[in-house]
């Protein structure tokens, strides 16, 4: 190799060493690639709560506000029966005539006994003691014989009537007799809304034959249940065209007292972190997650509280979101 192509061969190394080096110093560090921050759009539709009145369901039937059985408080026969199955008595009518026989002869006896004392009384011709006695024996004798009548104690219907002829011993049953006015709507509400119920509120009753009533709750017991837990609610029907039986089942529904509550559809609905239910919301276009209560839930969406009476809820989109991001608002 000639001196010429020694000397091409060194210029060239020699450039190719400078460029070498200085690539390697002039080397410096990628710039990290920061894409544009965008903002999430999200649908938010302005809730405004309302008064809304929880209602309770729960099964219940229609009782009878009295139901006693007649009895007779003496040993003889009905002589006389004065109504059917299934009528009305009044009160103070007369259900079952019993055989009066010696009772009626002792009372009109000690009666002319008992006037006869009065007047010699007056003429003092017997003591205070006799008259006293005389008294006595016509009390007696009135009462055995009011006995032999077995009158209603109260307006009701007559049932399970005792038979003419037959022998009714001292504490046997004349008849039942059952009040239907007022009316009671029984049912038992569970131990988990107990204390949203209390006497005053606002019912009603739809019985399973179609028949639907306004009513007020009348009652609620102070203990539970031992066996169901649960607690004996009342509510009463005025009833007065008697067309409601004893018997008759349906559902009793409570409205308890109104509260601020806002009506979200399901789909609007989060997950929190504890496993409680969310809803996103919008404040000056941030994100805030609020935890909600709900008070009864439909196909349609649910009745929640938890949240400010004027809210932005973000409707489409929350899942997309989370706390403390800043969204585009497109509202409805």
């Amino acid at each position: 190799m000639n001196k010429k192509n020694l000397r091409a061969s060194g210029v060239i190394l020699f450039f190719t060493l400078i460029w070498m080096v200085s690539g390697y110093f002039a080397q410096t560090e990628p710039e990290e690639y920061i894409a544009p921050a965008t903002k999430e759009v999200v649908l938010v539709n302005n809730s405004t709560a309302v008064d809304y009145r929880l209602p309770i369901t729960i099964k219940a039937e229609s009782q009878a506000f009295s139901k006693v059985d007649v009895r007779s408080q003496t040993s003889e026969k009905v002589v006389k029966v004065g109504f059917a199955e299934g009528d009305y008595a009044e009160k103070n009518d007369v259900i079952c005539k019993l055989d009066s026989g010696q009772r009626e002869a002792n009372f009109k006896k000690s009666k002319i006994d008992y006037d006869s004392s009065i007047e010699l009384k007056k003429k003092g011709l017997i003591s205070e003691s006799a008259l006293v006695t005389a008294e006595t024996v016509f009390e007696s004798a009135r009462i055995e014989l009011e006995r032999t009548e077995i009158k209603a104690p109260f307006d009701g219907f007559v049932e399970n009537l005792a038979k003419k002829g037959q022998l009714l011993q001292n504490g046997q049953s004349c008849a039942s007799i059952i009040s239907l006015t007022p009316l009671k709507i029984v049912g038992n509400v569970s131990e988990m809304m107990v204390a949203k119920i209390k006497p005053g509120l606002d019912a009603e009753i739809n019985f399973i034959s179609g028949e639907k009533y306004n009513t007020q709750v009348s009652f609620i017991s102070s203990a539970a249940d031992t066996r169901t837990r649960t607690f004996r609610v009342e509510a009463e029907l005025d009833n007065a065209d008697l067309n409601i039986k004893d018997g008759l089942t349906g559902e009793l529904i409570i409205y308890t007292e109104p509260v601020k509550a806002h009506f979200i559809p399901t789909s609007a609905f989060l997950l929190g972190d504890q496993g409680n239910v969310a809803l996103a919301t919008v404040l000056n276009d941030v994100v805030q997650i609020m935890d909600v209560q709900i008070l009864i839930d439909t196909v349609q969406g649910a009745w929640i509280t938890g949240i400010p009476d004027e809210t932005n809820v973000i409707v489409g989109g929350q899942g997309f979101v989370k706390d403390g991001d800043e969204v585009i608002s497109k509202y409805r």
